[in-house]
């Protein structure tokens, strides 16, 4: 029979495994999601003090769902073809799904400026993986349909942040593939538009993530500023009080890694190469630049 005296031990023993079971899983959490290194004080006083987190819900750019009528296969073919870009998937077996994708959606009912964007995205991802496999010449049509398709929304709606944030970025990828005159032309213009964009909307993350970009990557010569890029994406992260799609969480995290990689803070780098790897194990930049960090 079970006394009072019985139950009572029962269920302290009970009690304190919780409690180690808990302490264990606490360490556990720990040891698999570490805080960033802290960040030096020759770099700034600010702090990256988390990498930041997947939104609960993917949309096509952050703050901006998928339309509604868009129908759930398409949607889902959207993410295949973003994680096969972000996963360097041979560029022929890409640009065969962006192909597919665009006559799916040809063929819903959505709206004109929906219709678009949509273009606008999937061709800015087509031309990125040509790009990422130096096949300028295949990449560069790509980018040109997807401004194109940023104008039919800016002539459909006017500049309205997404539109503006849908144009700039191909629009700067172009800047570097073609000739020097087209990059005096038009490479200015993307921070330009990046900039009007945040007039009407100031905490547009796609927006300030192009400025970021823009400072964490180029040589100082052609306007990299590796610790403002930093400040910059700190300031990013905590706009995004519920999560990031999962391609502008990798960007964030991999630009971080590339303005520390450029300091030679090759520790600080490492960790937030890791940390955009967790997103996206195979994806080469990303491998490359960490293996060029390894003592």
């Amino acid at each position: 029979m079970v006394t009072e005296r019985h139950f009572t031990a029962l269920r302290s023993i009970a009690l304190a495994s919780l409690a180690i079971l808990i302490a264990a899983n606490s360490f556990v959490s720990a040891q698999t999601q570490p805080s960033p290194p802290k960040n030096p004080s020759s770099v700034g006083d600010f702090q990256l003090n988390n990498a930041g987190a997947l939104a609960k819900n993917q949309d096509i750019l952050p703050g901006v769902p998928f339309p509604p009528a868009m129908s759930q296969s398409a949607v889902q073919a959207f993410f295949e073809l973003r994680d096969s870009v972000y996963s360097g998937v041979a560029p022929e077996s890409v640009d065969a799904q962006a192909t597919s994708l665009l006559k799916s959606i040809g063929g819903q009912q959505l709206s004109e400026n929906d219709r678009a964007l949509l273009e606008a995205r999937i061709a800015y991802l087509a031309g990125r993986s040509w790009n990422d496999h130096k096949n300028k010449k295949k990449a560069a049509p790509w980018f040109e349909r997807a401004v194109d398709a940023a104008h039919t929304m800016i002539a459909l709606d006017g500049e309205t942040p997404t539109a503006l944030v849908a144009l700039a970025e191909p629009l700067g990828e172009l800047s570097l593939l073609k000739d020097l005159g087209f990059l005096v032309s038009n490479g200015p213009k993307v921070g330009q538009y990046a900039n009007k964009a945040l007039e009407s909307e100031p905490r547009n993350i796609k927006a300030w993530l192009l400025k970021a970009s823009a400072l964490a990557y180029p040589p100082p010569i052609w306007g990299g500023n590796y610790k403002k890029a930093l400040e910059t994406y700190a300031a990013i992260l905590p706009m995004a009080e519920t999560g990031l799609p999962k391609d502008v969480l990798f960007d964030i995290r991999v630009g971080i890694a590339t303005a520390y990689a450029n300091l030679k803070l090759s520790e600080h780098a490492a960790w937030w190469f890791k940390a955009a790897l967790e997103l996206y194990p195979q994806n080469p930049y990303a491998k490359s630049e960490l293996e060029k960090l390894a003592p």
